[in-house]
């Protein structure tokens, strides 16, 4: 019995192991199935795109032969290259350009060109276009049959600018450097300078104020030397003091007794006046009623006129023999 359970057992893992397979088998025929049926519901939309890529490829092709002729029909408008020759520059060709062939006037051509880009210098070979367009001058250079291209000799040229800009900032730096060094020696010079002018103005203003002090003097020694010396008081002062005395009976009037020079204190410049002005004030006199002068060989009315005020106050010697009193000592006494 127990034999024949374990055949059933057995019988049964089998039946199922197999049902297990064949479901599997059955899966696996499905999806392939399905494989081969999904490329075929896809093949009428990728024919559509290819078409639809094909058409405008074709578009595409039409633009392009479009794009073609009008590049040839450009080409045909534009004019020809000139090819440099030897003593030919940019400015020169432009120039021929402008004025002959498109009828510019010389001063637009000017200006215009003044405004253009030119490449300088040109190397003989070099093809140089010229075109103008809405008022506007334009040009462009290619190698042609020269052996180097502009490239090269901007680039040439530039390396040249280049080198001479160092040198001459080397050559500002170096003079900057002797312009510094020169002006420290010129300041200390200045410096120096301003201290010997100061000491020269020193010496000038001490100078100056000799030669003032010298042109005083000789302007006093000059007046001195054109003037006459006076004393001057009342004849009862005067006789008091004994500079004037009276003569014998007084037959002769007065006459000079006991003076020095330094008792003429009184003094006029006879280029600037010829009167001597006295002042009864001066005197403590109530008034002026005679005038009187010594020494007695000039002569009143002659050599000299006495002018008395009015009222007494005041009174003038007037002096009309100059000649006769220059450097003179005369006494004049009052009363």
């Amino acid at each position: 019995m127990k034999k024949i359970k374990k055949r059933i057992s057995i019988r049964n893992s089998l039946v199922l192991i197999l049902c297990f397979i064949l479901i599997i088998g059955v899966s696996f025929m499905i999806s392939c199935k399905k494989k081969e049926v999904a490329p075929t519901a896809q093949v009428p939309d990728l024919q559509a795109k290819v078409d639809e890529l094909q058409r405008e490829l074709a578009g595409k092709d039409s633009e392009i032969n479009q794009l073609k002729e009008e590049t040839a029909r450009i080409q045909r408008s534009l004019p020809s290259a000139y090819e440099v020759q030897p003593g030919d520059n940019h400015w020169q060709i432009g120039y021929d350009y402008l004025t002959t062939k498109r009828g510019v006037s010389p001063e637009e051509t000017g200006r215009m060109l003044t405004n253009a880009y030119l490449l300088d210098p040109l190397l003989v070979g070099f093809k140089v276009w010229n075109f103008m367009d809405e008022g506007q001058y334009g040009s462009f250079v290619l190698q042609g049959s020269a052996k180097v291209c502009p490239g090269s000799l901007i680039r040439v040229d530039t390396k040249k600018i280049a080198e001479e800009k160092l040198k001459l900032e080397n050559e500002i730096a170096k003079l900057k450097e002797e312009i510094e060094k020169q002006s420290m020696e010129f300041t200390a010079k200045i410096e120096e300078l301003e201290k010997e002018r100061e000491e020269l103005k020193s010496q000038i203003d001490s100078l100056n104020q000799e030669a003032a002090n010298l042109q005083g003097q000789n302007t006093d020694l000059d007046s001195r030397l054109n003037s006459v010396y006076y004393l001057a008081g009342t004849k009862k002062n005067l006789k008091a003091n004994g500079k004037i005395k009276g003569t014998f009976l007084g037959l002769s009037g007065m006459k000079i007794k006991d003076v020095s020079f330094e008792d003429f204190q009184g003094r006029i410049d006879l280029r600037e006046t010829d009167a001597i002005e006295l002042s009864a004030e001066d005197f403590n006199l109530s008034a002026i009623k005679k005038v009187g002068l010594l020494p007695k060989h000039v002569k009143k009315d002659i050599d000299y006129r006495v002018e008395i005020a009015g009222d007494g106050q005041s009174a003038s010697v007037i002096l009309r023999n100059k000649d006769k009193f220059l450097l003179a000592r005369i006494v004049l006494y009052v009363k």
